[in-house]
């Protein structure tokens, strides 16, 4: 998870010295007036300045600039000429000229109509000694209000996803307002009086933000200042303008800044910031697309990565028409998330001309695009516009900065130029390729982990805009003027409290119903996501749709209400909407009738209603006609009946947690959904109850289990099948048909899938289902749906493929049938073929059901491969694409199935592929076979270190159970661990002269560290997996020289599937030096007559010396080491996933150039041997966190705590903990959470030591 804000966090930076520049006092004897039919505005004839704003209906006035301000240019103020340029009766026009600054002038207006009074530089002459970057004008007052206006006060806020806290300011002005000693920045200003208020916008942007000007925390500028009467007023004006951005050859939009006075906007008989919000709609810049975020009732995001293109475009397409079907059509936004490439975080940032082809490629996609328009749904796909990964066509030295690395997952990225990319055309270029390979119906760009302000963002929100292109962020604080949709504030399980929606009523006010971006809010509520389509491996479609009823239909049916007047306990919404909150409880009413009341709901949408109740049972709502009432299901509206008006009354009874529409009259008719519509497969997801898209045979059903997943169920008992025609082939190219298979586990049962016509038959048989699925995109993970594929080269356009299950008791299931254009078979090994996932491997255990870290690298040289920057191996060896793994978890990395690589028992086989390994230690490669429900590695062989591509070849005896080979990671994520394979074979080599031995050994040391000339505890455990007795077993042990062991059993007889567990003292040298060893075993046996020997090893080490005097901690080797986010870091606070990618250790602006990063919850243990007499080191939060994060540290010697620090903050000076660990053997080093949860708690011991 990338940090929002990676900056520390320290004192503020000062006011800007431009903005410290104070107008000069002036008064005007005869003020230059223009005026529409609402607004009278006096200007100063002598300036482009307002003094006064009278509004015509009342006369009530407003003031606005006291004095004239300074010009400032490219940061430096000059001296300036003005003249009068023209004028009519609405407006005004200025000529500015610098003396010091030949041929530079500035033409700028001042224009009202009706409430509106817009100030503008017009134009902008400048020369090529003196180019015109930036403009300020410090004091410019836009508007003003004074103590001695009754009412007077202010409303000023900024942008902060801080939902523990609001960034809005309120105060009243009266002659106790103290003055501020320099200008203060806002995002937002309103201010008024008893009589007007006013709202003002701006185009200001900094070409360099940085202290107060970051974040867009100063678009405006405002300031108490005291009057020499003793008045105090506030002012507000802009904050800078960019001309021309630093580098930059074009200009940007011309300067302007608007204010709108209004009176009683909201007609609730009162004047406050509320009306001044109320009208800024008549001036606000509004987003692209900000029309359409209230009918986007449901957003989802269909997640591919890894190369695994578990949601083909076409699958996605489906799962679109099963949401519309379920919900009677309601708006969609399906935000794609890995369309590109091999998948998310796969060649960034190539928007277009590099699409996903294993999910169907630019075709596909535009199908997708296009016929989802037909279903209410609208799409996105997420990009890149901060880093750049090597693969990316678009990568080079120039785009990005070889030296500086981004987010390093399946590969490392690299940070992207990006006022560069910006200034040479390149971002604007590879939008307009997406823009033009795509349909319309691609609307929205969701643009990831994109950091900056000012400039920067506003450019690269006008670029998104000029193609046509709305916008989303990760961040709701981030590319504000054109975001509609905030990941972490519509996921309330990413993140955390300090990083989620915008916290401010005043925006919220403004924007409710133009933006997702929101936190919830007891009547207001809020937008979120549940996904189901393996985003944060998220597979529940059952909580999606409970999401949409409970959460996302009532936030929407209010975002269709403009706010207008907000208290604590009701909100009036325009239309004749209100809302309350009282006592927990909910109530929205619509024209005076209840529509929604707690956790039930009769919510008019469109000329038809929805109705849910959460709790189930019955309710009574208004109305005034009949209406026809629909349950909403998977395959679309289900009639229930009719419910007449009693009294005006009609009442409902509904299921809990059933969602159900109400029609007056008949409804629409429903319309066919095609399940598979451009695939070459009727319904391929089973989304059709009746199965009408296939011929079944036995018994065959659709099952829905309880998250909401489909598939066909081959029942058990007779043999079963279903089957259908696939039409519109080429002759004579290769196809691939495929579809994920689950036979029931722990049961046997021949499954075939077949495809035949004249003069063609090919088929793949599984009897067992033995491998989970731990793909975290693909909804099925955690079961034991893996996909088979049968590949074939048609003669005819047309062939019949067929799945089939023989007689027996275990179940199957079938799902997600896919049929494409493919490479020769021979091409899976090479991993050229354009099928998903990784040729003949799955993925094993390591990391879990998680986001893999192995993917099918794509070449792009020189970037891809050895000797650029440093990289130790080539990404990819021979062609276009080889599978590579890079800093992958400890645990099976991938394995081959019975079907993908055939071991026949009985025969043995050579086992081949190429290869290139970083580093020697990381990686094994494996063999082993799955049988009654276990799966047994019988050898492990370390791969070495080979920077050139190697051959590996082994011979694998087939038998025992089914075979399988894949490869080991012996390491957590370790830091420059690639290992990169291609050409994987397998060759039969006939009978072999020996029978193989199935047996198991394991070695489990009690504890990975061994002290010398103490014993410590080995256990080891055989098992007989053979179909016979294991007779006369004998476990023999292998240690180093030197160590001894005792203990252990006679020769014993053990039965198929039985255990012998045996137990050893092993003793290492009193003097063994510290070090890695390994202890092994062997057990010999006789199975069926043979004599057969099995042998295993685990690695320990020995104690480290004690330190011989004082010593960093950073530079001991620990004994054990247990960190709660990556590694522990020495030297360095805690970084991502690799050691070494954190930075400096800094605590309150102190920097330790010594010290350990860990992350609570972190334990580390340190032997001292009775040589060491304290430690000390001054603790807390890393400033990398800005303001969150909470810990506690805690010494331990021997057990026992010595020294604990309390809960640290964010905020905290570095803590001095002090403890004494005289005569203790071990010390720990413990960091807990301080209560609230684990996130963002990096926790530092800044200059660690121990004194010895």
């Amino acid at each position: 998870m990338a940090s929002p804000d990676p900056r520390p966090t320290g004192a503020p930076a000062p006011t800007p010295t431009a903005q410290a520049i104070a107008p000069e006092p002036a008064t005007v004897a005869e003020p230059l007036t223009i005026s529409s039919d609402r607004l009278t505005v006096d200007l100063d004839p002598a300036f482009p300045r307002i003094l006064r704003y009278t509004d015509r209906g009342t006369g009530a006035t407003l003031g606005g600039s006291t004095g004239v301000p300074a010009v400032v240019l490219n940061d430096r103020p000059y001296e300036v000429t003005v003249r009068p340029a023209g004028r009519d009766a609405a407006s005004a026009r200025y000529r500015l000229a610098f003396p010091a600054l030949p041929g530079v002038s500035l033409e700028a207006s001042v224009r009202v109509r009706g409430r509106v009074t817009t100030f503008a530089v017009d134009e902008v002459a400048d020369t090529a000694a003196f180019r015109v970057t930036t403009i300020d004008l410090p004091g410019h007052g836009l508007v003003s209000v004074a103590s001695d206006e009754p009412g007077a006060a202010t409303a000023f806020t900024r942008l902060d996803p801080n939902s523990t806290r609001t960034a809005d300011v309120f105060a009243a002005v009266t002659p106790r307002t103290a003055p501020d000693a320099a200008p203060v920045g806002a995002t937002y200003a309103i201010v008024n009086t008893a009589r007007l208020a006013a709202a003002v916008e701006s185009n200001s942007t900094y070409d360099r933000p940085a202290g107060p000007t970051d974040k867009d925390a100063a678009r405006f500028w405002h300031q108490a200042t005291k009057e020499p009467g003793g008045t105090v007023r506030v002012g507000v004006w802009s904050g800078q303008w960019t001309h021309r951005a630093t580098g930059s050859p074009f200009t940007e939009e011309r300067p302007w800044a608007k204010v709108v006075v209004t009176p009683d906007a909201n007609g609730d008989g009162t004047l406050d910031w509320q009306d001044g919000a109320l009208a800024f709609h008549e001036i606000g810049v509004k987003a692209p697309g900000a029309d359409a975020t209230k009918d986007r009732v449901v957003t989802h995001i269909p997640f591919n990565f890894s190369s695994q293109a578990t949601h083909p475009f076409l699958r996605t397409l489906d799962d679109v028409k099963r949401v519309s079907l379920a919900t009677d059509g309601l708006g969609q936004l399906a935000i794609l998330k890995g369309y590109q490439s091999e998948g998310h975080d796969s060649a960034h940032p190539d928007y277009g001309g590099h699409h996903n082809e294993r999910a169907g490629g630019l075709a596909d996609l535009n199908t997708l695009l296009r016929e989802g328009r037909r279903w209410n749904a609208t799409f996105g796909a997420h990009v890149n516009a901060t880093e750049a990964y090597p693969e990316a066509h678009a990568f080079s030295e120039q785009l990005a900065d070889p030296k500086a690395k981004g987010w390093d997952w399946l590969d490392q990225a690299y940070l992207i130029d990006q006022r560069g990319d910006l200034t040479r055309g390149t971002l604007a270029a590879r939008l307009r390729r997406l823009r033009e390979e795509t349909d319309p119906n691609l609307a929205l760009l969701y643009v990831d982990v994109f950091r900056p302000f000012g400039w920067v963002a506003d450019r690269t929100g006008r670029e998104l805009a000029a193609q046509g292109f709305q916008v989303a962020t990760e961040w709701s604080d981030k590319l504000e003027r054109t975001s509609l949709w905030a990941h972490w504030a519509n996921d309330l399980n990413y993140g955390g409290a300090t990083n989620k929606g915008l916290n401010s009523q005043i925006i919220r006010f403004i924007r409710n119903g133009e933006k997702d971006v929101w936190n919830a809010h007891p009547i207001l509520g809020n937008a979120r996501i549940v996904e189901f389509e393996g985003w944060t491996a998220e597979n529940d479609y059952t909580a999606f749709l409970r999401n949409i009823w409970q959460h996302n239909l009532p936030a929407k049916f209010l975002q269709r209400h403009r706010i207008l007047d907000w208290n604590a306990d009701e909100i009036v919404f325009s239309g004749g909407v209100r809302g309350t909150s009282s006592g927990g409880t909910r109530r929205l009413y619509a024209g005076g009738h209840k529509v929604l009341d707690g956790g039930a709901y009769l919510l008019p949408w469109d000329g038809r209603l929805y109705h849910y109740n959460a709790a189930g049972g019955e309710t009574t709502w208004d109305a005034d006609r009949p209406l026809t009432v629909y349950r909403l299901t998977d395959q679309g509206r289900v009639r229930t009946g009719v419910v007449t008006p009693v009294g005006g009354r009609i009442t409902l009874r509904a299921e809990a947690g059933v969602a159900y529409v109400l029609h007056p009259g008949a409804a629409p008719a429903p319309r066919d959904p095609r399940w598979g519509e451009g695939s070459g497969v009727r319904d391929p997801g089973f989304g059709d109850d009746r199965l009408r898209g296939w011929t079944t045979a036995g018994s065959v059903s659709v099952e829905t289990d309880a998250l909401g997943r489909r598939v066909a169920l081959l029942g058990d008992g007779a043999p079963a099948g279903l089957e259908q025609r696939l039409t519109g082939l080429r002759p004579g190219r290769p196809y691939t048909v495929s579809a994920a298979v689950e036979v029931e586990p722990g049961r046997s049962r021949a499954t075939t899938l077949e495809v035949s016509a004249p003069g063609l038959r090919e088929s793949v048989t599984l009897s067992r289902s033995t491998a989970r699925n731990y793909i975290a995109s693909d909804e099925k993970h955690d079961t034991f749906f893996q996909r088979v594929p049968v590949r074939f080269t048609p003669r005819g356009s047309t062939v019949t493929f067929r799945i089939t299950a023989a007689g027996g008791t275990g179940r199957v299931r079938v799902d997600d049938v896919r049929l494409m254009p493919t490479a020769a078979p021979e091409t899976v090994g090479a991993f050229e073929s354009p099928e998903p996932g990784w040729g003949p491997f799955v993925k094993g255990d390591a990391g879990g059901a998680f986001d893999a870290r192995t993917h099918l690298a794509e070449r792009h040289e020189p970037y891809t491969q050895a000797g650029w920057n440093g990289k130790a191996v080539d990404d990819v060896i021979g062609g276009r694409f080889s599978l590579k793994s890079h800093e992958e978890r400890r645990g099976l990395v991938y394995r081959t199935l019975p079907w993908t690589a055939r071991f026949e028992p009985g025969h043995a086989y050579e086992v081949s592929f190429r290869y290139q390994s970083s580093l020697a230690g990381a990686y094994a490669w494996v063999t082993g076979y799955d049988k009654g429900g276990d799966s047994v590695e019988t050898r492990a062989t370390p791969l070495p270190e080979r920077r050139a591509t190697t051959r590996f070849a082994e011979r694998v005896d087939a038998g025992c159970g089914d075979v399988w080979v894949g490869l080991r990671s012996l390491q957590a994520e370790q830091e420059g661990a690639d290992l990169v394979l291609d050409d994987f074979a397998v060759r039969d080599l006939g009978e072999p002269a020996e029978a193989r031995a199935c047996a198991s050994l394991t070695v489990t040391p009690a504890s990975p560290v061994f002290e010398q000339g103490v014993a410590g505890d080995v256990d080891v455990s055989f098992v007989n997996r053979e179909d016979v007795p294991a007779v006369d077993v004998r476990v023999t042990p292998a240690v180093p020289d030197g160590w001894t062991v005792a203990g252990g059993d006679g020769p014993a007889t053990v039965e198929p599937g039985g255990t012998l567990r045996t137990s050893w003292k092993v003793t290492p040298p009193a003097g063994a030096p510290y070090g890695s060893y390994e202890i092994g075993a062997t057990a010999s046996y006789t199975a069926a007559g043979s004599p057969r020997t099995v042998a295993a090893a685990a690695s320990v080490r020995t104690l480290p010396p004690p330190p011989s005097g004082d010593a960093w901690a950073s530079d001991l080797d620990w004994v054990g080491a247990d960190n709660g986010w990556g590694p522990a870091e020495r030297d360095r606070s805690n970084g991502d996933s690799a050691p070494g990618d954190g930075p400096p250790l800094t605590i309150g602006g102190q920097v330790f150039a010594k010290g350990l990063g860990t992350h609570a919850p972190a334990r580390l243990r340190y032997f001292l041997g009775g040589s060491c007499t304290a430690f000390t080191a001054s603790v807390g939060v890393d400033d990398s966190q800005g303001a969150r994060g909470s810990v506690r540290f805690t010494v331990l010697a021997d057990g026992v705590v010595k020294a604990a620090s309390g809960v640290l903050r964010a905020a905290d000076a570095p803590y001095a903990l002090a403890a004494d660990v005289s005569g203790a053997r071990y010390a720990e080093l413990v960091v807990d959470d301080g209560g609230d949860g684990v996130g963002n708690d990096h926790a530092d011991w800044g200059g660690a030591r121990f004194r010895c």
